[in-house]
This record gives C-alpha cells, sequence and structure tokens, in this order.
C-alpha cells in the first residue's frame, strides 16, 4: 500500500471586482436592492437556488451556468456542490499536489475550484457577481505553479485577459446587466466605457481599462522592467484606475503579481520539504530516477535561489 504526502496550495485565481463608481440597480418584486440576498430566505440553499433562478433569465446567464453544471459534474458535483456563501465573491482553486516518500520525484497533481458569493450584497451585485464568478469556474484555465514554464508575465497576462480571467468575467457582467436590466441602470455601470462606436462591448477596450494603473505606473513599471518584461505591457498606462483588487486593494496587473509572487512563496516553501524528502531518500536508484532528481534540484535553485 503506498504512502502519498499531500502538500496543498491554495490559489485565489480571482480578485473581487471592485467598479470604481457607484452603481444601483432595482431588482424586482421584494427583492429590494438595498437588501442583502441572504435576507430573502433563512436558507443559504434556497437563497443560492433563487440567485440561480434569476441569472438563468438572461440568455448568456443560462449559458454560463449550463457551462458549470456540466464541469462539476465531470468530478461528480452539482452547482450546490461548488458555489457557497462567504465574505467576499470569489473563485479558489486549491491544487493539490501528492508524491509517495519513496519515489517524490513522482508527482500527481489535482485542483478543484469553490465559487463564493458575498452574503453581504444587495440582490443586484449578487446576482452580477455570481455571473463574473461562474466565467472564471467554467473557463479559467487552469496553471501549474510547479511547472518549468510558470512565470510572471503570463499569470499576469491569464489573470486579466486569458480565458476565464478578469476581462472575460467583467465582459459576462455587462451581458448579463444588458439582458436583465433597464438602460438607465446599465448607464450607471462601468460596462459603457467598453463600448465600441456601434454599441458593442469591446474587449480591446476592456483590456485597455484594466490595464489603467494611475499612480502606480512607475513603482510597477519598476518591477515589470527589473523582471526584464515591461516590453509585454504595451497597455500599461499612467491613467485613471478603473478597476481595483479588494483581495490587494491595487489596480488588477499589480494585484496579479503580488498574487504571483505570493505562489511562488508557497510553492519554494513546497519544493523545500519535497526537497528534503529526496534527499533522506536512497542514494542509488534508477538513473531516469537520478535525472529526475537533478532536474527537480535544478529547477528549484531556478526559482528559489537557493543551492
Amino acid at each position: 500500500m503506498k504512502t502519498f504526502y499531500t502538500i496543498i496550495l491554495l490559489v485565489t485565481t480571482t480578485f473581487p471586482l471592485f467598479a470604481m463608481e457607484d452603481k444601483t440597480i432595482h431588482v424586482e418584486g421584494n427583492m429590494s436592492a438595498n437588501r442583502s440576498w441572504m435576507d430573502y430566505t433563512s436558507s443559504q440553499e434556497l437563497n443560492l437556488k433563487k440567485l440561480l433562478e434569476l441569472l438563468s433569465r438572461s440568455a448568456t446567464g443560462e449559458q454560463v451556468i449550463k457551462e458549470a453544471q456540466y464541469k462539476a459534474s465531470r468530478t461528480g458535483l452539482t452547482l450546490s456542490d461548488v458555489i457557497r456563501v462567504g465574505e467576499s465573491s470569489l473563485t479558489d482553486t486549491t491544487l493539490v499536489r501528492k508524491f509517495s516518500p519513496h519515489s517524490p520525484e513522482h508527482v500527481i497533481y489535482e485542483s478543484r475550484s469553490i465559487v463564493y458569493i458575498n452574503k453581504s450584497l444587495a440582490w443586484d451585485d449578487a446576482l452580477l457577481d455570481l455571473a463574473h464568478e461562474l466565467t472564471h469556474y467554467v473557463y479559467r484555465e487552469s496553471f501549474n505553479p510547479y511547472s518549468d514554464s510558470f512565470n510572471a508575465k503570463d499569470f499576469i497576462k491569464g489573470t486579466i485577459e486569458g480565458n476565464g480571467g478578469e476581462v472575460q468575467a467583467f465582459l459576462t457582467e455587462c451581458r448579463v446587466l444588458r439582458e436583465l436590466f433597464s438602460k438607465t441602470i446599465q448607464s450607471r455601470s462601468n460596462c459603457q466605457k467598453i463600448e465600441d462606436a456601434s454599441g458593442q462591448l469591446s474587449f480591446k477596450k476592456a483590456v485597455e481599462l484594466f490595464y489603467h494603473v494611475g499612480s502606480y505606473y512607475d513603482g510597477f513599471n519598476k518591477q515589470l522592467v527589473k523582471r526584464d518584461i515591461a516590453s509585454s505591457f504595451s497597455d500599461l498606462k499612467e491613467e485613471k484606475i478603473n478597476f481595483i483588487s479588494s483581495a490587494y486593494g491595487v489596480p488588477y496587473p499589480i494585484a496579479a503579481l503580488m498574487e504571483y509572487d505570493l505562489v511562488v512563496s508557497k510553492v519554494c516553501e513546497n519544493d523545500k520539504k519535497r526537497l528534503a524528502y529526496m534527499q533522506q531518500g536512497p542514494k542509488r536508484g534508477p538513473a531516469s530516477a537520478s535525472d529526475g532528481q537533478e532536474k527537480f534540484i535544478q529547477n528549484y535553485s531556478a526559482r528559489c535561489g537557493q543551492k
């Protein structure tokens, strides 16, 4: 019987989105926009079901719900298993790495995601947050921070403009807003800022807005130059901030880099443990195992600055 040691890396794959301007949206009936969506009944389960039912009235919402149901079902889960009530709206992905102490060079990776919706939000905001977070859950491409190819440039770009990233999630929000709410209500959101000349939502314009970092520009650009990746961020501008991450309280590009550094720090901590198992193991073994250990040590030294 094999014994596996499990090392868990918790990655917050989205940062709750705060628009830099107020948005007030009225929701039907006795679901006052001034009341928390959790005040509807005393049951979290019933409130979540009602939120999903409201979202499904939007064609965009209905589609993302179906996709989320399908993804959950592939691992034997339902939406009730993957959507929960939380202190803030976010999608958490847990990467579980398992290895045997007898052959720590052989690793098994598993990942799973949970969507949380802020319990304090009014119905309108909770509805839009659900659309936003389900977009992350369904479409966000998984990444392996232990991979040799894991790097800051791709992480920042993936977080903001990649599949299931912040831009796509915001576009989903805007589509749901258009499909469920009046023109007057829509005018109070940031969605108008990403419309093209024909009034269509523009992915390109949204990307540009997310890279407006205001007074953070100089400091952040220095960080990019230091890492030799500044040329990859031509959209970065010292213009008015439109969106910030509530998790870090800074614009998204800066928040993504902070998250990347946090993930790498955790990876190095975990790899140090794995290295200890390797060094405690048998000195002799198959050539392939020795090669694997040597490659791991080289990668660990390069990533974590250890000899």
